[in-house]
């Protein structure tokens, strides 16, 4: 059994991840190929709620989750417990898994640190991927939150943040570049790999 393709699209909330990842999938499946696309969210939504702390919430088992955690200047802050990051590890291993059954995925995910990227490394030996980083200014990322009326407003500001890791075949400014050029790009990125 042939292994599919995969194209891993990351970064901050409000960046324009799902808009990338559902014009590439609209492009790549215009003929006849089969392209899943998977999200993270997925996964993160179904951790169960004493596992997460969100506002003035804090589940009783937060600390091994998914603690978001609002910080003096606005941003929040995603912190990943033992639990969260098992979480992770399973997503990674999971979207490993459907490529290996022959079907190719546009993967829309974080990478939240060193370890993270690791995990994805491990998970994906063998795989060919085709990594793309977006990113927005600061301000770009408050307003596309605030305009969504996006519960976690900061979000966006706080994973932007976070210190760079990982190889990208395609980096893009989603305020300085639309999505068709940038879909475009990776498209190409795909073709030469």
């Amino acid at each position: 059994m042939d292994v599919g393709k995969l194209i891993v699209v990351t970064g901050p909330a409000a960046v324009g991840k799902s808009t990338v990842t559902n014009a590439l999938q609209k492009e790549l499946t215009r003929g006849d190929a089969l392209w899943l696309a998977v999200e993270l969210d997925v996964f993160a939504r179904s951790l169960p709620r004493p596992w997460i702390a969100w506002g003035d919430y804090r589940g009783r088992n937060a600390a091994q989750g998914f603690v978001y955690a609002r910080r003096a200047d606005g941003s929040v802050q995603l912190e990943l417990g033992i639990d969260g990051r098992r979480v992770l590890s399973a997503f990674h291993h999971s979207v490993a898994a459907v490529v290996n059954s022959s079907v190719n995925v546009v993967c829309e995910a974080i990478v939240y640190d060193e370890t993270d990227w690791d995990d994805w490394l491990v998970a994906l030996r063998g795989i060919p991927c085709c990594w793309v980083k977006l990113t927005a200014p600061l301000a770009v990322l408050d307003q596309r939150e605030q305009e969504r009326a996006r519960p976690a407003q900061g979000l966006g500001r706080g994973m932007a943040a976070r210190p760079a890791v990982g190889r990208y075949e395609v980096e893009a400014d989603t305020a300085a570049e639309t999505s068709t050029a940038i879909v475009g790009r990776i498209i190409r990125s795909l073709q030469s790999a």
